[in-house]
């Protein structure tokens, strides 16, 4: 199994859910603070799953992912309207796609809004919204879609794949520039990308594979270049997959990585960029395994753990130190987090997420998380 493969099995572990129609579970109250279900599909079903959210402020956020099995048109994305979560109708899925399933989402604003996906067979895609309406970008026949970064109307950034003969899989980053979407060169031996994350036009980070460990990448402007992680001390047989980037300012950005053998290891791996090296921090927390980063607002980072135990943990490490808590489910349930989002303008965060029962059946849900008031 490639590591690239390692990656997508702990990233995609504990999901199989999504949001139709969603509901806030009984005794939510906006009053509410901490980590808590905001809203749940109304049912447990199968390859449902919301794998990205994305926020521009308290009234607007978005999240994505897959309509439930066995759907021909398997695009999901719902809208936050400061209300309550509703779904969304998008253009047709452009032609060739095949069961078609959102991937990311990024917005810098209500009337900027990118989607992104691909389907099991057919082009990649993005579906922008400009406030009034939807329009759609069709890429390559064999590109897929991993993560993106969108900054401003004229400035957007996703990550992805392209099959290509006789050499298979190489790694794709495109630019946004208000007229079109352009490939930007690559360092020659890099051979994935995955996570982005960027705070402006030149200050962009991405984080991928190249030769046997995970590396980032840092757009400056005019160019990429690698910048290599310090390795952690590992026993024999172990390595390091790609985790999560995440960009803060120039002088302060986050990456993880995930202990891998034959599979998925406990251990945490962390690194702080100060703006001129990555180092190792130490999180002594030895039984999780770090998949996703974001901000907390306070200088301090969410993390979320998919550790050994069934269902994921919600890890804040700030400079007070590290504290947990289990990401919040329903009774006879384990719970997947894909993706947390700072809310700008506040302390306040979305997740997305799938809970899965006993039968193997899935609902996806969103959380919110509130800070205690100060």
């Amino acid at each position: 199994m490639s590591i690239s493969s390692k990656r997508a099995l702990v990233i995609g572990a504990l999901a199989l859910l999504s949001l139709g129609a969603v509901t806030a579970p009984a005794g939510a109250a906006e009053e509410e603070t901490g980590w808590r279900i905001a809203a749940l599909s109304p049912s447990y079903t199968g390859g449902d799953d919301y794998q990205d959210v994305t926020a521009t402020g308290p009234d607007d956020a978005w999240a994505v992912g897959t309509a439930p099995c066995c759907a021909a048109d398997a695009r999901k994305i719902s809208h936050w309207d400061g209300t309550a979560w509703r779904p969304v109708t998008l253009p047709a899925a452009p032609q060739g796609a095949v069961e078609p399933t959102l991937r990311s989402v990024g917005a810098s604003s209500t009337d900027d809004v990118w989607v992104f996906g691909d389907g099991a067979d057919g082009p990649g895609f993005a579906h922008h919204w400009d406030g009034v309406t939807w329009s759609t970008t069709v890429f390559g026949a064999e590109v897929r879609i991993k993560e993106t970064a969108v900054l401003g109307p004229r400035d957007a950034w996703f990550t992805g794949l392209e099959w290509t003969e006789p050499t298979g899989d190489r790694p794709i980053v495109e630019h946004y520039d208000g007229d079109g979407w352009t490939r930007t060169p690559l360092p020659d031996t890099l051979e994935d990308v995955n996570a982005i994350s960027a705070t402006s036009a030149n200050d962009v980070w991405a984080m991928g594979w190249s030769g046997s460990a995970p590396v980032t990448l840092h757009w400056d402007g005019s160019a990429w270049r690698t910048i290599g992680l310090p390795a952690p001390d590992l026993d024999a047989g172990f390595g390091v997959a790609e985790g999560d980037i995440l960009s803060v300012g120039p002088d302060d950005a986050w990456a993880s990585g995930i202990l891998v053998d034959d599979g998925v290891r406990p251990g945490p791996v962390l690194w702080h960029w100060n703006g001129r090296r990555w180092r190792l921090v130490n999180v002594d927390s030895p039984q999780d395994s770090l998949t996703t980063l974001a901000p907390d607002g306070r200088g301090g980072l969410w993390m979320v753990s998919a550790g050994p135990r069934p269902t994921a943990d919600l890890l804040h490490y700030s400079r007070d130190g590290l504290t947990r808590e289990p990401a919040p489910v329903e009774p006879g349930t384990t719970a997947d987090v894909r993706e947390l989002t700072l809310i700008p303008g506040t302390h306040a965060l979305w997740g997305a997420a799938t809970l899965t029962n006993d039968d193997g059946r899935s609902a996806a849900a969103v959380y919110r998380y509130d800070p205690p008031a100060a």
